[in-house]
This record gives C-alpha cells, structure tokens and sequence, in this order.
C-alpha cells in the first residue's frame, strides 16, 4: 500500500506543475504613462486625455526566459464614435524595466520602450484605426502584421482574448486568439515565430502591456491577465512512467 501511495504521489506531482496557472491581480501592476486602475481593469488610454497618450502596465518582478510559459489577457476596445479607433495594444516581454512607455500613435507604445532607440520587445500586438492588423513581433516593430479580415478598428467596441505560449526549447513564440464586437463580427487569430527569448534577455524578462492613441481618443483596457508554467517534454515523460507504474501496480495487487 504505501508503494502505491508514493507512486500515486509523483503522478499528482506532476499534474501539479501543468495546472500552475496564476491569474494576476491587475491592480497589482505597475503602471506608467497614462494608464491608471479602473474598476477591476487597466486602462491603458482614456477619452479624457490629450491625443497622443501612450499607457503602459507591467508585473514587478521579472519571469524567467528560460522556462517554457503561457500567458492569456482578455482586453475590450472603445472608440468614442468617430467611425476609427487609435490606435492599438500590445503584449510585451522586455529587459528595459517595469515603468517604461513607448511611442505614442501607431507604434501602440511598443516600440522605442523607455527611450531606448527602438527597444526590440517581443510580444503580441494588435493595431486598430485603419490599419487592422495583428501578430507576433521579436524586434519592436509593429508594422507589416497580419491583415485582418474585417475592419475592427472602425468599429467602436470590440473585445477579445488572446494566448501567448513560449517553448523554451524550440524558441517558438505563439498566439490564438478571438476578437468579437457588438454586431456580432467574428475574428479568430493565431501566429507564431521563433526567438530565442534567453538569448535576447538574459535569464529574466519584464511582462505587461502597451497601449498608444494619436489624433483619435479611445478607452484601451486588459481586464483579465494569466501566466502559467507549461511542463517540459521531461515533466511528461515523468507523469507518464508515474501513471504507468500506478496501472502496474494496481493490476499487481488484483492478481494478488
């Protein structure tokens, strides 16, 4: 019996690792430029402000580049009714700091982080006005995404989800996602590229999110953000020999 406890006791431990997710307590992020705690989001542009805002909200701690993770944000865009929304969000992973903007307008606060001549961040951007794209980017630059098929940045409400998932091993960055508006639009989107985060960071990076207005105002907010920890191809092989030898055992003791 106690053979059987302690094997049953690694494959618990190893459901254990692949159900680590943390949703993260939005008012515990760092905020810079003009974004500020609103109910329980953050928003990162407002419609009070001047044009040309630039808003962004990180974790305080950094994350390791050197282990596989997941993370998924949910987000809502509010246009003020001008028929085109400004101008767009972003995921980011950067090694600048946890208190930096970028520029403001269509670079959605991604690029030029801190004032860092371009400051090549790695992250999920989506842009709205007319551009209407969407994407993974590993150098900072938000230009040359993917082009939507509906044009959600002349609408004027548009919330969505994304998931945002690294293999520390292969160096593929990937992102699926749905964004939905009020008439009912549909949009699933999904991309991937490689980079190697560690060697772009360092052994630990900085998380959080930009958002950029220029001539337009809009309400940009995360309202849900999530990181987890995914297993290494290891962390499997061990659940599955854990599970196998619990089947043996079982069937041990019933011959018995």
């Amino acid at each position: 019996m106690r053979t059987l406890f302690a094997i049953t006791a690694i494959a618990a431990a190893a459901f254990s690792v692949s159900a680590s997710a943390a949703t993260i307590d939005l008012s515990s992020l760092t905020l810079a430029g003009t974004a500020a705690q609103v109910g329980n989001g953050v928003q990162l542009t407002n419609f009070n402000g001047p044009n040309y805002q630039s808003g962004a909200a990180w974790l305080a701690q950094g994350i390791s580049t050197t282990t596989s993770f997941s993370t998924s944000f949910s987000f809502s865009l509010k246009g003020d009714d001008s028929g085109k929304m400004a101008d767009g969000i972003a995921l980011v992973f950067q090694n600048i700091g946890s208190n930096v903007t970028g520029n403001a307008g269509g670079d959605v606060g991604y690029w030029n982080l801190g004032g860092h001549s371009g400051s090549a961040a790695v992250g999920s951007v989506i842009r709205s006005w007319d551009n209407n794209e969407y994407g993974i980017s590993t150098d900072g630059v938000v230009q040359g995404l993917n082009k939507a098929s509906w044009n959600f940045g002349a609408l004027n409400d548009v919330t969505g989800t994304q998931t945002i998932t690294y293999n520390a091993t292969t160096h593929v960055l990937s992102m699926t996602g749905s964004f939905s508006d009020a008439l009912g639009h549909t949009l699933n989107v999904s991309d991937s590229d490689t980079v190697d985060l560690s060697a772009k960071f360092g052994s630990t990076m900085y998380v959080g999110f930009t958002g950029a207005t220029g001539g337009a105002d809009a309400d940009q907010r995360i309202t849900g953000f999530s990181v987890s920890a995914v297993p290494e191809p290891e962390t499997y092989a061990m659940l599955m020999a854990g599970l196998g030898l619990v089947g043996f055992a079982v069937r041990r003791r019933k011959a018995a």
